[in-house]
């Protein structure tokens, strides 16, 4: 017997914190049909492990345990906060921490678990919604887990800069990535996934002062 209701309550968090209908999630972690969502919500169905772990598998900040039990905390946070290095500087540290740099501190937060690294944001095209000189913590995904209109940090060969991003497609169906900025001084930018070298999610910031 499946506690459905629970079932529905974990997955309807997970949805509204992605910011997404129920057929938008669906869709972006890649179900034919978002109808196994709605048997859920009706009490049908309960949450599989095939669906938990594809539910993982595009949302890594989301606990596996807690989606098949609703034990714990959604996100698996622990009493004690992961160390989150941090890299002073700009958002090229996101290439140079990559290339075995030592961090110049570490942030200990616990709602900042999961986050690979923190750094400082020196990219006024996102002035108007993160300060310059905010602290970002940074999740590394990969592109197919972004999720339309979140905050990103896009490392490419010639520059790294903080946008939204959403997936689309060009004439021919190939996936590109659009970048925009908050800051009306500065153009949308259209990159293709061989353009992108890492892409961070920000997980949370705050300023410094």
């Amino acid at each position: 017997m499946t506690n459905s209701s629970s079932d529905w309550e974990r997955l309807e968090s997970v949805i509204r914190w992605a910011q997404m209908t129920i057929n938008g999630f669906g869709v972006h972690i890649g179900l034919p049909r978002a109808e196994n969502l709605y048997q859920i919500k009706a009490g049908k169905n309960g949450i599989s492990r095939a669906l938990a772990t594809r539910i993982v598998e595009h949302f890594p900040e989301v606990s596996l345990g807690w989606l098949l039990s609703g034990e714990g905390d959604m996100f698996g946070r622990r009493e004690r906060a992961d160390a989150v290095p941090f890299y002073d500087g700009d958002l090229g540290a996101c290439r140079q921490c990559s290339r075995e740099r030592e961090p110049d501190g570490v942030f200990s937060l616990p709602a900042m678990v999961g986050c690979d690294l923190a750094v400082r944001s020196s990219d006024d095209a996102m002035a108007d919604e993160v300060m310059v000189g905010s602290i970002l913590f940074l999740k590394q995904i990969g592109i197919e887990a972004i999720i339309s209109g979140a905050l990103y940090v896009i490392v490419c060969p010639s520059y790294v800069i903080l946008r939204r991003a959403r997936l689309c497609y060009n004439d021919a169906g190939q996936m590109r990535l659009k970048l925009e900025p908050a800051n009306k001084n500065y153009d949308e930018m259209i990159v293709s996934p061989e353009q992108v070298d890492a892409i961070y999610r920000v997980v949370g910031s705050f300023r410094m002062y």
